[in-house]
Order: structure tokens, then C-alpha cells, then sequence
């Protein structure tokens, strides 16, 4: 009897160590969990503050292993970053226990324990592939056209209207994924993603208002209604923003410097490939209509300024 007593005890924390997270997650925490083989130092957690991207936690990894714990305030996005990870790892942060494995270098990363993490993905994992299964068979059947030559006005016609059929496809396919899941901010992530992210405002502004109060009000809910007001500042018809910046030479240029004339300004970035093969258009664009009035003010993205 006290042998068989002496087991049960000597189990006991055994199960209390392993159900450590589910368990410190259902008092209103976190426990972030993962298997990355491929890092072999130290791994950070971190995500967007404001306009600023902030590491909130660093661990040690142990033969791939590694651990976090903490509490967040509202389910947003967060980033798992490290030298030994070719891309960060996504994925919505909430008071529960997370699971983050990635077996080798082809193996897709699997997440579990986020319940918005998995409504966020069951989007792309369902509803998504009809889509971009439809997407795939139009830009196949439009490149087969331009190889053949058939660059008519007819041709493209066609294939134009089978675009805007898709995009309304999409809208409608959100829709009826949002109203299955309202109350999540996984619902609030497929908006960002397909409204914000590739802008179409005024959708994501409606869809906006199917969600809970609940999921409006996660940090991604937060993140949705600031892009729309920077967008209700800077949409078509508004007045724009006053920019000042100094030029190349220090001197501070101002965008109401160039009132009356028809101003074009170009954000780039020499990182930026589509900038960069589309500043012949730009060139081309000034020195046509440069004449009558049109100017173009260049604002680099760049981080760090050239000398020399």
C-alpha cells in the first residue's frame, strides 16, 4: 500500500509538468510552446506597437525546444524571429496554449492552441482555395493569350470581366466566412489580410461591422480601424497631408510648395524591385507632362542615407 502510494505521488508532478500550460493558460495567460530544430540559439517574440515594431520576449533554445510565458491583452498578431528561421513565424498571440512546430526545412509550421489562430487559417485552409484555384485557371488561360499574340481589346475585355467576377467572388466568400465567425479575431485577420493588406476600404469598413464588439476591439480590430482612418485622411477628394522633407541636399521641400500644379508623390525604396522597374514609367510620365504643370516629389523609404 505505501509502495503503491509512493507511485501515485511520484507521478503526480510528472502530470502537473506536462499540463503546465494548458493550465497556466486557463488562469489568463499564455504559454508559448515549440519544436524548431532549425534555431540553435535564441529566438524572440514580437509584434507591432503602434507604428513600431517591438520584441516583447526573448528565450533560450534548447535542441530546438524553447518556451514563453506572459499575458496579452487582446488576441493580435505576433512574430517568432530568429537567425536560424528564413522567414518569421506569424500568428495571433492569446491567452492560451500555443504549440509552434516546424520538424525540418520543407515541413510547413503547425500551430495549435490559438482558437483565432485557427479560425484565421481555416480560412485559407477552406473557403481560400476555391478562389485561388479560379485565380489560377484565368491568369493560366490569359498567359497562354499573350503567348499566342492575342492582345486584342476583345481578348482582354473578357478576361477583365472574368477578374472583377472573381473579385466579387471574394468579397462574397469573406462575407459568409465573417458572419460563421464573428466573435473572432481570426475573423478580424482574414479582413486585414484580403481588405487592408490589398486595399479595398469600403469593404473592409462594412465587414468591420459584422464582427462582435469583442473582436473589433483585439489588437487586429484596432490595427483595421486605424488603416481606415488613415485612409479616410488620404482617400480621393480629401485634402492631402502637408509633407516636409528635406532633399538630398538637407533642404526642407514642402508639398504646398507646388500648389496649382498636378503633384505625383512616389514612395520608393532601392530595396523596392516594383519601384524600381516602374521609375522608367515615372521618368517617362515627368518629362511628358512636366510642361504642363506636373511635378513629381520622390520620398525614399530607405533607412540609411548614401554619402558620396
Amino acid at each position: 500500500m505505501n509502495i503503491l502510494f509512493k507511485r501515485i505521488l511520484s507521478i503526480v508532478p510528472v502530470a502537473l509538468a506536462c499540463y503546465g500550460g494548458p493550465l497556466l493558460a486557463q488562469n489568463g495567460k499564455y504559454v508559448v510552446t515549440g519544436n524548431l530544430p532549425a534555431v540553435k540559439d535564441k529566438i524572440y517574440l514580437g509584434h507591432d506597437v503602434g507604428d513600431k515594431y517591438v520584441i516583447a520576449d526573448s528565450a533560450n533554445v534548447i535542441n530546438g525546444t524553447f518556451m514563453f510565458k506572459g499575458m496579452v491583452k487582446k488576441p493580435g498578431f505576433y512574430k517568432l524571429e530568429s537567425k536560424g528561421l528564413k522567414n518569421p513565424v506569424l500568428f495571433i498571440m492569446e491567452n492560451s496554449a500555443i504549440n509552434v512546430t516546424k520538424p525540418d526545412s520543407l515541413s510547413q509550421v503547425v500551430i495549435n492552441g490559438s482558437a483565432a489562430q485557427d479560425v484565421w487559417m481555416g480560412f485559407y485552409k477552406g473557403p481560400w482555395k476555391t478562389i485561388t484555384a479560379k485565380a489560377g485557371d484565368i491568369y493560366r488561360r490569359l498567359d497562354q493569350a499573350e503567348k499566342a499574340g492575342k492582345k486584342d481589346t476583345a481578348t482582354r475585355a473578357g478576361f477583365d470581366r472574368e477578374f472583377r467576377a472573381l473579385d466579387t467572388m471574394n468579397i462574397a466568400t469573406v462575407k459568409q466566412y465573417i458572419l460563421k465567425n464573428p466573435a473572432s479575431a481570426g475573423s478580424a485577420a482574414v479582413i486585414y489580410d484580403r481588405f487592408i493588406s490589398y486595399p479595398n476600404f469600403p469593404v473592409a469598413e462594412a465587414f468591420f461591422g459584422l464582427l462582435t464588439k469583442e473582436a473589433q476591439q483585439s489588437e487586429i480590430g484596432e490595427q483595421i480601424i486605424t488603416a481606415l482612418k488613415t485612409n479616410a485622411k488620404t482617400a480621393k477628394g480629401k485634402v492631402a497631408p502637408a509633407i516636409a522633407m528635406p532633399d538630398k541636399d538637407g533642404k526642407i521641400v514642402k508639398l504646398s510648395d507646388f500648389k496649382g500644379k498636378y503633384v505625383l508623390v512616389d514612395f520608393w525604396a532601392s530595396w523596392c524591385g516594383p519601384c524600381r522597374r516602374e521609375n522608367p514609367n515615372v521618368v517617362a510620365a515627368y518629362k511628358k507632362y512636366h510642361d504642363k504643370g506636373f511635378e513629381i516629389l520622390g520620398v525614399s523609404l530607405d533607412s540609411k542615407k548614401k554619402h558620396g
